[in-house]
């Protein structure tokens, strides 16, 4: 095998582990927001999550409404709903949406 080729398989191989991370903390963000409570099933289709930052074990996210299309809204904006933190390892999580939007525990499960 070439050098190339090997240099290509290490380069694809460090590309692609960030995008396997970053879906399992969709994954889990999106699980905590439904077992907690913080968005419907409805409101949750009509919101995107970005990882902010995610570095084991902690992830730092933040939720804004999508629109357009079934969501209704000026597709151009996309307003901040909240930020989430989630420790990955034990799946406590923090919100900020509270008037003071002071990171605080998100409410019991379900």
């Amino acid at each position: 095998m070439t050098f190339r080729k090997i240099a290509s398989a290490a380069l694809l191989t460090v590309v692609a582990f960030p995008a396997l991370a970053s879906e399992k903390v969709l994954v889990k963000a999106r699980e905590v927001i439904l077992r907690h409570g913080l968005l419907t099933a409805e409101e949750l289709r009509c919101s995107s999550i970005e990882v902010v930052r995610s570095s084991m074990p902690l992830a730092n996210l933040t939720v804004r409404e999508r629109h357009g299309g079934k969501c209704g809204g000026d597709p151009q904006t996309a307003p901040r709903r909240f930020d989430l933190w989630i420790d990955l390892a034990t799946g406590a999580a923090q919100w900020d949406n509270n008037p003071e939007m002071d990171m605080q525990p998100v409410p019991r499960s379900r």
